[in-house]
């Protein structure tokens, strides 16, 4: 929904199933390749939803990990999987030695069709020593090792190793991103934007989020039932006392919203130190008998007993988190609740359509609380965006649905394959993996 107008109410369509029914039309009808495809990564639970999905597309995928090898039908019955270790630049290029014996171990010019590199060193051994590798890019690698306190922003050590990145980039036969914050990342350094897919990270449908009882707001915040309750999440890593310029602007529209309706409550998600500064935002505007602070230990079941969720544009401190599509944005579509977000790229990554969402301008306090209290008024039309957000998760960022986008990837990188890839001998054979339940 557009952040220019709101829609007009002519009838209720609240009535669709809360939960869609997922069938083959929730997918494209044309069967993709069945790719034999090696997927190089750290950890092989970074990868499994991914697999399902494309073994439902009817490809093959093969699982290799600085740990060992095999299908993923063979890893997604341990239950005990890989321990992350911390980054370790200094490690780095010892890394891409490991990986370039173990890829090439698998024989992988003559076992598969590609190799698709999960990781900054599986990435340059498989580019350094194959002719199809696709370079799958969740963030850049300076900025990872910024944020994990292993270099300082433009040092010579996070230089070297975006520069080292760019000679991925610049080699692989094809590049994916799962946001438009890491499609201009990759872009700035240098990829060639028709190489570059922007493919969604799958939700795991099966893993539903944890029930809590209804009465949750009311028994934690006295809150009574009849009251519409706002939930602002997303700014529990506030630094210090102070408070973004984004949330004030949410306090100036509930004091709005709080003249409109009459019983209506607003729900922020903040550290200690910013909910005293936040009190006293909302005692200046007179509105602080209905604001509630929320713990991070009760943000997930006040973000359950919401009416509305309210995602801002204020990005994260950490570098590779702001790259990233507003996870705020994905579980309120998930959970099927009515997402009043602002219009920003990364907001939008969620939902480019607008479905499950009405958009507010960042800034606008007389245009955010007119949405806010249009949608507090209106429970028909809350309840018909929440279906529409959760059905379009359903469709859109399943595992099935996702599989099947990894076919254009793997086309158009084949269509670059180097002529020169490396062929090695005692090659271990590959299973791939197969299931009669996916």
């Amino acid at each position: 929904m557009s952040a220019g107008s709101l829609p007009v109410i002519k009838d209720k369509t609240a009535n669709i199933a809360s939960r869609p029914n997922i069938d083959a039309s929730a997918v494209p009808k044309a069967k993709p390749r069945n790719w034999r495809v090696i997927h190089a990564c750290e950890y092989a639970h970074d990868v499994l939803t991914v697999v399902e999905g494309q073994v439902t597309a009817g490809m093959r995928p093969y699982i290799v990990t600085p740990y060992g090898a095999g299908s993923a039908e063979l890893y997604r019955a341990q239950k005990n999987l890989e321990q992350p270790h911390s980054l370790s630049l200094l490690r780095a290029w010892q890394d891409v030695r490991n990986w370039r014996k173990s890829l090439l171990e698998c024989d992988p010019e003559s076992s598969a069709d590609v190799v698709h590199a999960h990781s900054f060193a599986s990435g340059m051994a498989g580019v350094r020593n194959l002719s199809c590798v696709v370079y799958d890019s969740t963030s850049c690698i300076e900025e990872l090792a910024i944020s994990a306190g292993q270099c300082e922003k433009g040092s010579w050590m996070a230089r070297s190793f975006r520069v080292a990145e760019q000679f991925i980039l610049s080699r692989a036969e094809a590049l994916i991103v799962h946001s438009s914050g890491m499609k201009a990342a990759v872009e700035e350094r240098g990829a060639q934007p028709e190489s570059i897919f922007l493919i969604p990270q799958p939700v795991d449908l099966e893993s539903e989020s944890p029930l809590f009882e209804n009465s949750f707001l009311q028994e934690r915040f006295a809150i009574s039932a009849d009251t519409i309750c706002y939930f602002l999440p997303d700014i529990a890593s506030t630094e210090k006392d102070m408070v973004p310029d984004s949330v004030i602007s949410v306090l100036e529209s509930f004091a709005f919203v709080a003249k409109e309706l009459q019983n209506c409550a607003l729900l922020v998600a903040a550290s200690r130190a910013g909910a005293e500064s936040v009190r006293g935002h909302a005692g200046r505007l007179d509105i602080s008998a209905k604001v509630f602070m929320v713990e991070e230990a009760d943000a997930a079941a006040a973000l359950q007993g919401a009416d509305v969720v309210i995602a801002t544009a204020e990005l994260p401190a950490d570098l590779v988190l702001a790259r990233h599509s507003n996870d705020v944005c994905v579980n309120s579509l998930r959970m099927g609740k009515p997402l009043l977000a602002a219009d920003v790229a990364r907001n939008r990554d969620c939902s480019p359509d607008g479905r499950g969402c009405l958009w507010f301008k960042e800034g606008d306090v007389k245009d955010l609380g007119y949405r806010m209290a249009f949608l507090g008024r209106n429970p028909d039309f809350r309840s018909a965006l929440a279906s529409s957000g959760r059905t379009y998760v359903f469709e859109t960022r399943s595992p099935a649905a996702i599989g099947y986008l990894y076919d254009d990837v793997y086309r158009y990188a084949l269509s670059r394959k180097k002529s020169n890839g490396s062929n090695q001998n005692n090659a271990t054979s590959l299973q791939p993996a197969t299931s009669a339940g996916w």
